[in-house]
């Protein structure tokens, strides 16, 4: 986008759409805002913004700060930390790309051996500090991260046994990690351009980007971590002097592999040396220095943080214009994430109004990001500032999502899944269609209108809620519910981005006027708010973030 555009909003409607794409959801006061500074330099003062916590702190304290009575369950406190930081934190573009990055390289607390819940605080923290560094460190850090190590098994990862004699002989390093940060982190498992197509070979086959001697390879160099401490001893190597999820592992080079590491195109000689922390760093060094500057990694990751964003298929030039941001933030500098969110965000596709109307645009809103952006529209707040948001993965009385609880290392969909039918018939993606069905489906509606109904403080108050219930402010939305018409317009903007049909407002207004008295403890106003609320957050054109 042309600089002189960035700081060109043009509606409240366009504001909204932006803040949908790059935060946890709009509200009136940061529309306001971004109209008032324009999409550059609201960038530039989210990429400064501090955080408002840590998860680590939260988790350690079990409560937000300040908190009086600190009662945060062990279990809990990590889930409840993010969405007190979702909600409330005024860092929103920070925590929008942290779970972003948390749905690429995934660790779940699902199938997991991770037995320690600060662990997900731990990785969630560092998946934040990197959100705006460089995507070298980022693949450094979450590869030594202990969460990462448990979940991938490459910590305690002991070096292959070749000796007859030895109890362990035919051993062979574990090769889980260097499978997957080849083929979900950085390069895929095909080569591309910067376009994101298929390289071809003189057959017109598909190339691979790696084969079983390279993950062979890469797994020799993983070998050797485990978890930080003041030494590199046995009793430090198996946690036994303490569990420090919040440090990166560090290299025993005792159980680092010695002999020949050969993985794309890069030979790591083996040597009769002593083996000593700092060679065995080195070598992980260069592994990470080779996949970091591969020539998928610009649009591999590019297009994954578009898809996670902005829209389920982005062009062939759009995933390009990021490719390239990647490749050069302008001042030759290679992995800048700031460079890579700013032309993510900022891409003409992106901010293109005319793409409202294209029915190949836009993407399934997840489950979790339309929970986050109702809490956020209509300031939903805890006497104690907790948010108690248990077993929303539950897809009959839940959302069917939760952050950091997959079903596996591949996210809770593909990034090329298509449903059968015309999308798939299309050649396009749609991947959070991978969990909606028709048990999801309804488990969303109905968890949707109890907490569109339980949030409110009529229903705090009658049913003697603790201090730490949630509870919505819909006292704006309350003044305009017998004006159908202004109360819509209101929301459209809030939830809608301004995408409301005439159809669907008619509809919706239709079902509003019919509501003419109290309905249990609530006024007649307060129902008519409540089901605005329900029917929108249910229908097509809510759902399909454009």
């Amino acid at each position: 986008m042309p600089q002189s555009l960035q700081d060109i909003v043009p509606d409240d409607a366009q504001a909204a759409r932006f803040l949908t794409q790059a935060t946890f959801g709009p509200d009136m006061e940061g529309i306001a805002e971004l109209r008032q500074i324009g999409y550059g330099n609201w960038l530039n003062r989210q990429f400064a913004r501090p955080r408002l916590d840590t998860h680590w702190d939260y988790a350690q304290r079990m409560g937000p700060p300040g908190c009086d009575v600190c009662d945060a369950s062990p279990t809990d406190a990590p889930m409840e930390s993010f969405w007190f930081q979702a909600v409330l934190g005024t860092d929103q573009l920070r925590q929008r790309v942290a779970l972003a990055l948390s749905e690429i390289f995934v660790i779940s607390a699902v199938n997991s051996n991770i037995d320690d819940p600060v662990a997900y605080a731990a990785y969630l923290d560092m998946l934040s500090r990197n959100a705006f560094g460089n995507f070298r460190n980022l693949i450094e850090d979450v590869t030594r991260q202990p969460a990462m190590g448990y979940y991938l098994s490459h910590i305690v990862n002991m070096k292959e046994d070749s000796n007859p004699k030895s109890a362990t002989y035919g051993r062979t390093p574990d090769e889980n990690y260097a499978r997957e940060v080849m083929q979900l982190f950085t390069i895929g498992l095909w080569q591309i351009d910067d376009y994101g197509h298929r390289k071809q070979d003189a057959n017109h086959q598909d190339i691979p980007t790696y084969g079983l001697d390279d993950v062979m390879g890469l797994a020799r160099v993983m070998t050797g971590l485990s978890w930080n401490g003041p030494d590199q001893s046995n009793n430090t190597w198996w946690g036994k002097s303490g569990k420090t999820w919040n440090q990166p592992m560090q290299m025993y080079p005792q159980y680092h592999s010695s002999g020949d590491k050969v993985f794309l195109s890069v030979h790591i000689p083996a040597t009769t040396d002593q083996m000593t922390q700092a060679m065995a760093d080195a070598d992980l060094k260069m592994a990470l220095d080779t996949l970091f500057r591969h020539p998928n990694v610009p649009a591999f990751f590019g297009r994954q943080l578009i898809k996670r964003l902005v829209t389920s298929n982005p062009s062939d030039a759009y995933v390009y214009r990021v490719a390239q941001a990647f490749k050069d933030n302008g001042n030759g500098v290679r992995g800048d994430m700031k460079a890579v969110v700013r032309a993510v965000l900022l891409d003409p596709e992106a901010r293109d109004p005319s793409k409202l109307d294209d029915p190949n645009w836009g993407k399934l809103r997840e489950p979790m990001i339309r929970w986050a952006n109702y809490l956020r529209a209509f300031h939903v707040r805890s006497g104690t500032n907790q948010y108690r948001n248990q077993y929303l993965e539950d897809p009959a009385f839940g959302l069917a999502q939760s952050p950091l609880h997959a079903p596996s290392v591949f996210n809770w969909y593909s990034p090329d899944y298509s449903p059968p039918g015309e999308l798939l018939d299309a050649g396009l993606t749609a991947p959070e269609f991978q969990i909606t069905h028709e048990t999801s489906l309804t488990g969303y509606d109905n968890f949707m209108e109890n907490k569109i109904r339980a949030t409110t403080a009529a229903y705090v108050s009658k049913t003697l809620g603790k201090a730490d219930a949630m509870v919505a402010d819909y006292s704006a939305e309350i003044a305009l519910a017998n004006d159908p018409d202004k109360l819509l317009d209101r929301l459209n903007i809030l939830l809608m981005n301004g995408q409301m049909s005439p159809a669907t407002h008619d509809l919706i207004k239709d079902t509003l006027n019919r509501i003419t008295a109290k309905a249990w403890i609530w006024p007649k106003e307060d129902t008519r708010v409540h089901m605005a609320i329900r029917l929108l957050m249910a229908s097509p054109e809510y759902l399909v973030q454009k």
